[in-house]
């Protein structure tokens, strides 16, 4: 088995990459989703009500099938790190990140030693019949890193978070961001705009690839235009499964 993660190897390459989001916990749903083509899954854990148990089959769903599983913990915190990566994530999503020292750490609980501190019992594995001997000497190559800012403080510490090693993607939530700018709700609000509209020079200008998320399709491509690399563009739910088959499609065409 390989374990290689295909997010990581796109954005290494310069390449984009585009995911879907799951609005839900049904394991039918991830299934349906991956097989549209996404790149990555996104599994919230910060805004929905369930946890690590409910979505134990959803990161192997995305194993099988070469997707990358992205779980958003709750915080920076280390124990659900830990249990978000040994239910088979390798990509972890670490929300309102401010300052550089919260970003080395969340690299730090994502990672086992002498890299980070994360605990040993990847419980994955044994379920799909993975050796630890095979998965542990390249489990940290494996894991992606994105950290998000959404927060005045994050903002004005984006380039020193931007240099930490070991962060592979930096986000930027225009929700939040716009409440962190005074004008919460307005997603049109020229100061968010143009925070938005530079964001991705100035992670970029740090070797890194900017992320964003928008439901609305028109949103998704400017951002693409704008710089950004890692780009969720809704959910099965927004756009059906030959919606997100085609919308998947078109995106990978115009970055090839």
């Amino acid at each position: 088995m390989k374990f290689e993660n295909n997010v990581k190897k796109l954005l290494q390459a310069g390449r984009a990459a585009f995911g879907a989001s799951m609005i839900d916990r049904a394991e039918l749903v991830a299934k349906f989703t991956v097989n549209c083509g996404v790149d990555f899954l996104w599994i919230d854990l910060e805004h929905r009500s369930f946890g690590t148990h409910e979505v134990r089959w959803l990161p192997i769903i995305c194993r099988q099938a070469g997707c990358a599983a992205m779980i958003r913990v709750p915080g920076l915190d280390s124990s659900w790190t830990k249990k978000a990566l040994d239910i088979g994530a390798n990509t972890i999503m670490f929300p309102q990140i401010n300052t550089a020292d919260e970003a080395k750490l969340a690299v730090e609980f994502t990672k086992y030693p002498p890299e980070g501190t994360r605990g040993i019992t990847p419980v994955w594995a044994l379920m799909m019949d993975v050796p630890f001997e095979e998965y542990l000497p390249v489990a940290n190559d494996e894991k992606c890193v994105v950290i998000q800012i959404e927060t005045r403080q994050g903002m004005e510490n984006l380039d020193e978070i931007c240099q930490v090693e070991g962060v592979d993607v930096v986000f930027a939530g225009p929700a939040d961001l716009s409440a962190s700018l005074g004008v919460i709700g307005q997603s049109n609000h020229p100061d968010l705009l143009q925070y938005l509209a530079d964001f991705p020079k100035r992670v970029e200008a740090h070797g890194k690839p900017a992320g964003i998320t928008f439901s609305a399709l028109d949103r998704c491509q400017q951002a693409y235009e704008q710089g950004y690399r890692f780009i969720n563009v809704g959910a099965l739910a927004h756009h059906g499964i030959a919606g997100l088959t085609k919308i998947i499609g078109d995106f990978r065409a115009q970055d090839s």
